[in-house]
């Protein structure tokens, strides 16, 4: 399903991605992390419904890319329809995951067109 959404007429010019943290619940419980994330955190107050009007927001402001962030953003139960919506409206979706548990059912969002995944890599040696 492709949804029209028409830019505001002035775009924020400059912002290319707007990151959606999605949720506070994580696999881990790094003591580095900025979000305070862990397996006891929650999805927050914020509804699916109000996920997918920040994601038509940020479409029609021009911004063209959004990122789901957390915690660990798949282990929402709707992180692939916010993704999905995101697409729908002719935006990139970049998911930034810690890779601890990829199912292989998500394979076919990670390679969709205009889809991403990043992670990041951390080690206990300096260099």
């Amino acid at each position: 399903m492709t949804l029209a959404v028409e830019p505001a007429a002035e775009s924020l010019a400059g912002i290319r991605t707007l990151e959606l943290e999605i949720t506070g619940t994580c696999q881990l419980a790094c003591t580095y992390c900025l979000s305070e994330s862990g397996p006891r955190a929650t999805h927050g107050t914020m509804t699916p419904a109000d996920w997918r009007q920040v994601i038509t927001d940020a479409a029609a402001l021009g911004i063209p890319r959004v990122q789901l962030i957390g915690g660990e953003p798949t282990v929402h139960p709707q992180w692939r329809d916010f993704t999905e919506h995101a697409l729908g409206l002719g935006l990139g979706v970049q998911v930034y995951s810690n890779l601890i548990h990829v199912a292989w059912s998500w394979w076919d969002t990670f390679e969709r067109e205009r889809v991403t995944l990043a992670t990041s890599c951390y080690g206990d040696d300096e260099a």
